[in-house]
């Protein structure tokens, strides 16, 4: 019976210790933002880390990272612990198994989004095969919508995007990107379906000037991820209010500022079709593509 109370112990030890011990350093929890997100809407993302803290206790920041490849690095090393990414990122940082699903966002009902190709009004592109030495706008080398997919649709074509184009932009930013089209300084960008989406909302006046020139997809949404050494109630506190939002009259006005439904547990979500395009894009030219 003692032998069975020591266990009992060290078990209840093992479980309330990390727990305890996040507690006690009163280290806040880093929110990593990047391109996924509209940086211009700060004060939506500053009331999504003021919701998380309130329905979490736990205080938290944000941190915003230019690139992808930057916030891979905050993530590795420890200084971001939650992030709202790229799908294309999260499979660049599962093979050090430091990460893992914290929730999926909701469009349509759905946990899926589209690469769009937009340009303004009055334009005579009708698909992105028509911008051909032209201007064009990525938004991050490793974005999928923003550079993965116009990269992927136009190798199936036998074309490479840097001799395709007249030159590429990069904007680390998906709402640069718009604004890029807006001014006349590229004559067209492939951007992130839900941030095409907030920027309708936010700035319908300009966004009344563009036009969605094609479509690609659905692929799997950007996702909350978080870091696998991570007390496990603190994911689960996360993640339930994260997924609670969409039942409170707060987390339904962020999420509506966000162009966002609502999130999901990800189960065993996975993203295919972005596994497909990173090995394609990653197989030497001589070897084609299936078209």
């Amino acid at each position: 019976m003692q032998k069975l109370t020591s266990i009992f112990q060290k078990l209840i030890t093992l479980l309330i210790l990390p727990i305890f011990l996040w507690g006690a350093s009163n280290r806040p929890l880093t929110l990593g933002i990047t391109g996924v997100a509209l940086k211009e809407d700060i004060s939506s993302l500053f009331e999504l880390k003021n919701y998380l803290t309130e329905h979490t206790g736990y205080r938290i920041k944000i941190k915003f990272a230019r690139s992808y490849a930057t916030m891979r690095h905050l993530i590795l090393d420890g200084t971001v612990d939650i992030a709202y990414v790229c799908g294309a990122t999260y499979l660049d940082l599962l093979p050090a198994k430091k990460v893992e699903l914290l929730a999926l966002p909701l469009l349509k009902g759905k946990p899926y989004y589209h690469s769009l190709v937009i340009a303004r009004k009055g334009t005579p592109y009708r698909s992105l095969y028509d911008f051909r030495e032209k201007i064009y706008a990525m938004s991050d080398p490793e974005s999928n919508s923003g550079s993965l997919v116009p990269r992927y649709e136009l190798r199936k074509h036998g074309e490479k995007a840097e001799s395709f184009f007249k030159r590429i932009v990069y904007t680390y930013d998906h709402g640069e990107s718009i604004r890029a089209v807006l001014k006349g300084f590229v004559q067209g960008a492939s951007v992130d379906g839900a941030v095409f989406k907030a920027y309708r909302r936010n700035h319908p006046r300009e966004a009344a000037r563009l036009r969605v020139v094609q479509r690609f997809g659905p692929f799997g949404i950007p996702p909350f991820i978080m870091r696998k050494d991570l007390p496990d109630p603190v994911k689960v506190k996360l993640r339930n209010a994260l997924i609670a939002m969409k039942k409170r009259a707060k987390g339904r006005s962020i999420l509506e500022a966000m162009a966002l439904e609502g999130f999901v547990a990800p189960g065993g979500f996975d993203y295919p079709n972005i596994r497909e395009i990173k090995k394609a894009l990653a197989t030497p030219p001589d070897k084609g593509l299936k078209r």
